[in-house]
């Protein structure tokens, strides 16, 4: 079972990835602001965030930049999820230091794809061994 950080300010798609998050077996962390999150992700040491990058204290292209000045953050895999989905909006995140990039919405599929793609490895064969 995998740690899955979601940082969502908005109740609906909190709702939608939690569910996603449960059924594929992994333990989700929430948070629904930027500073917060900076602080559970430091504790908490996550496998995978699922990152709004429009979100209050902090945003998505801060935090992301934030996580990868530390030395516990270089490694840690961070997917953008984003109604604001345009090339340049995509390029900016992977610059601030996202692995991936979802647009919203988005078919529960395509969230459980994601989380496939960017789990780290050994997550993925620690969450298949149970």
């Amino acid at each position: 079972m995998a740690r899955i950080l979601i940082v969502e300010d908005d109740a609906a798609s909190m709702d939608l990835a939690l569910r996603i998050v449960r059924l594929a077996r992994h333990e989700p962390i929430t948070t629904m602001d930027g500073e917060t999150a900076f602080a559970v992700a430091q504790a908490t040491r996550p496998e995978l965030i699922l990152l709004d990058l429009h979100i209050p204290r902090l945003d998505g292209f801060a935090f992301a930049r934030a996580v990868r000045r530390e030395m516990w953050g270089k490694a840690m895999r961070i997917v953008a999820v984003s109604a604001s989905a345009t090339p340049p909006d995509r390029d900016r995140a992977i610059a601030a230091g996202c692995d991936g990039f979802l647009a919203k919405p988005y078919y529960p599929e395509q969230l459980r794809a994601a989380i496939d793609q960017y789990l780290p490895a050994h997550a993925k064969r620690t969450h298949k061994d149970r």
